[in-house]
């Protein structure tokens, strides 16, 4: 007879809440960030001050084996994406497409070319992942 567990509350993994960020939150009238990551004080000094900021990240999963790139942009509207990712396509001589979700996802692993490309503009970059 194995021992398995019964109570189930506790037995994988959670969007955990940082209670001290949920009563920051709550108290700046925002939503609380879920999991690890920015802090709330900072994603709103970012806001404020109007930090340009982009998260790179590669995959291949779901795509045939085929390689991407996703760039997500915070803060940025459709319009603006769309002038964006056609000048990142332009430069790099590469295919893609922006999405309404704030993503602009280019062909090929372009990480390396498209990190300089937006920090010569301004933008502060974070790799995730490899």
């Amino acid at each position: 007879m194995g021992s398995k567990r019964k109570d189930k509350t506790h037995s994988g993994p959670e969007e955990q809440v940082n209670p001290f960020a949920a009563v920051l939150a709550s108290a700046l009238g925002i939503e609380a960030p879920k999991g690890p990551g920015i802090s709330v004080l900072q994603e709103e000094e970012a806001m404020m001050l109007g930090v340009k900021e982009a998260s790179l990240r590669f995959e291949k999963k779901g795509r045939n084996g085929k390689m991407a790139t996703l760039i997500e942009f915070a803060g940025l509207n459709f319009s603006d994406l769309t002038d964006l990712a056609k000048q990142l396509k332009q430069q790099l001589g590469v295919g893609g497409s922006a999405d309404e979700s704030g993503f602009v996802l280019l062909q090929g692993d372009v990480r390396n070319k498209v990190e300089k490309i937006l920090q010569n503009e301004g933008w502060k970059t974070k790799r995730i992942g490899g």
